[in-house]
């Protein structure tokens, strides 16, 4: 009688649909070592580019026999997340993402919101030379930054300009000695 009257939660499904393929094929363990050993938690590893740069080549390596890397990509993607990034995941709704692109895009979409490009941009157009900075510490300092910022679609000449605008006036008064004319 207890066991009638009890009140069970909903097992949640996935929200990622995969392929009926997917179905013919186990992944085998030495490859869901590797891909756990390179999980995604956004408070450690916080850069989902590069996770997904890192995924993409982990999953590469993996050959199935007559299975798409798309299938491989979507039921080994989840096993590459932890804390947040899992729990993300795990609160999207069932069925909501049915295709590897779909799921990168969400992805990146969380975890690198507009906003968070916007601030990056922005830092990148208020570079300045620190006080005693060296030009090539100074340069080194702008690539970093030009790397955190994924998709910043700022053209080489306005990387320069911008890169110039931000040395000390002693730097670019030195490069402009050293130009030749």
């Amino acid at each position: 009688m207890w066991d009638t009257d009890r009140v069970v939660a909903p097992t949640l499904g996935s929200a990622i649909t995969i392929p009926e393929t997917a179905n013919e094929f186990a992944i085998k363990g030495n490859h869901l070592t590797i891909v756990k050993g390179n999980q995604f938690d956004s408070r450690i590893k916080i850069d989902p580019h590069k996770h997904i740069h890192e995924f993409l080549g982990i999953c590469d390596v993996f050959k199935y026999r007559d299975t798409e890397n798309e299938s491989v990509r979507l039921m080994m993607f989840p096993l590459s997340l932890t804390e947040e990034a899992k729990t993300w995941l795990d609160e999207l709704n069932e069925g909501t993402i049915e295709t590897w692109d779909e799921l990168q895009t969400a992805f990146i979409s969380r975890f690198f919101p507009l906003a968070l490009l916007d601030r990056l941009l922005g830092e990148i157009c208020a570079f300045s030379q620190n006080e005693n900075e060296s030009l090539t510490d100074a340069w080194l300092c702008m690539k970093e930054m030009l790397r955190n910022c994924h998709g910043h679609n700022l053209s080489k000449g306005n990387i320069i300009k911008i890169f110039y605008h931000g040395l000390s006036e002693i730097t670019q008064e030195v490069r402009n000695c050293h130009t030749p004319k």
